[in-house]
């Protein structure tokens, strides 16, 4: 462009303030980000610097709602998943107008994975995780980006046949497999524990580790036995550098209910449990009837009371003392077997459940009652709250 006296004017390429630039593109969804790499490489560098990667990622956590994924398996090489994003609904009633949770929907179909039984591990910092027999497979929806790793040493199967969580979620016979990230390093680590081929005591025995890095020489690295008896079908729970599972009945230490793994120090060590609970109360069939999960960025455990009441229990983190978060009627629920479980928090204090049936419904706390069924799927999937982010996986695109 020319100006007067003929002299071409040029833009200039840092006419913003880094730090405001910084700071309105930190609130931006990843998937745009995604798209302003290509603007220029000043922009790319600054989208692609981790300390810039992390307040993102802080940022997204502090949004009103999550988003919610839903997991289905369409094939043996095809996974569904259906992302559904919250956002808030202006309806006029004879009252007045009233302002209603409604849902934006949107499905993508992964295709051509190598053939496998997928099941969903669980998700951290915006990463999905999920693994079959032989194979682990990582997909980043705010950056397309994925990764398929071949499982290391080849376990025996824990089980006759695929088995179920008190929640009806389907797992693998095979192994456990959890994913989270090393609070020191702020590496990401898959952690997968099995049983090697050839023994036949129906326990877990071994554990091994893969670090997601940039460079090409990444493996599976065993790191000994496992000296805890991990009950079997169940999800990991991620909360601040550890993973966490419910120990099985026959553990040598009845006492002892949950046991967490150190993604740092790579240590199995068990943790503090609710003190309602004693060594005597702690039967097989009662763990068989408990669950973890991930709220309010803490560990919490889920209780049932049969025919009086649904127990959410909630750690704190700092001294390790647990809390009763709330309790559900057993007569409000319309589902209890499988139990129905929370997958979110909403700002206003309400929940997100679901059940395993396909539908999702709003849980208060205050008056101890459900909303009508908001979201229900015809398949069975596999349902997770995860925010948006940017944290490279070092793999590839997917194309769709």
């Amino acid at each position: 462009m020319a100006g007067r006296g003929g002299k071409r004017l040029e833009r200039k390429k840092d006419n913003w303030p880094q730090d405001l630039l910084l700071s309105i593109l930190a609130t931006l969804p990843a998937k745009s980000l995604f798209r302003f790499k290509s603007a220029s490489k000043h922009w790319r560098s600054l989208i692609t610097n981790p300390d810039f990667i992390e307040q993102h990622l802080e940022n997204q956590q502090k949004k009103e709602y999550p988003q919610l994924i839903f997991a289905s398996t369409e094939s043996k090489t095809d996974l569904v998943l259906e992302s559904v994003a919250i956002v808030d609904v202006e309806v006029r009633e004879a009252d007045g107008a009233k302002t209603r949770k409604g849902f934006k929907r949107t499905s993508l179909n992964i295709c051509h994975l190598p053939t496998d039984v997928y099941h969903m591990s669980n998700s951290c910092d915006g990463i999905l995780c999920f693994f079959g027999k032989t194979n682990v497979f990582v997909y980043n929806p705010g950056t397309r980006e994925f990764r398929i790793l071949q499982i290391g040493r080849e376990g025996s199967s824990l089980v006759t046949s695929y088995p179920f969580d008190c929640f009806g979620q389907l797992f693998s016979r095979y192994h456990l497999v959890g994913f989270g990230r090393d609070q020191v390093t702020k590496e990401r680590k898959i952690i997968r524990l099995f049983r090697p081929k050839g023994e036949f005591e129906d326990q877990i025995h071994e554990c091994e580790v893969f670090t997601l890095s940039s460079g090409a020489g990444s493996s599976w690295r065993g790191i000994g036995k496992v000296a805890y008896f991990i009950r079997l079908a169940q999800r990991p729970v991620y909360v601040n550098g550890t993973l966490h599972w419910i120990l099985d009945g026959r553990h040598a230490n009845p006492s002892e209910l949950i046991v967490c793994f150190d993604l740092h120090t790579e240590k199995f060590q068990a943790i503090s449990h609710p003190s309602c609970y004693s060594e005597n109360s702690l039967d097989q069939y009662k763990r068989q009837l408990m669950g973890l999960l991930h709220l309010r960025n803490s560990l919490c455990l889920v209780e049932p009371e049969p025919m009086l009441q649904l127990n959410i229990w909630i750690m704190n983190q700092s001294n390790g003392i647990w809390e009763k978060l709330f309790c559900v009627d057993w007569e409000s629920m319309n589902y209890k077997n499988p139990l129905p479980f929370p997958i979110a928090e909403l700002k206003d204090g309400t929940f997100f459940v679901y059940h395993c049936t396909g539908n999702l419904q709003i849980y208060y706390p205050e008056s101890k009652s459900f909303s009508e069924a908001l979201l229900g799927h015809e398949r069975m999937v596999q349902p997770s709250a995860f925010f948006e982010s940017l944290v490279p996986l070092y793999g590839e695109p997917l194309v769709y």
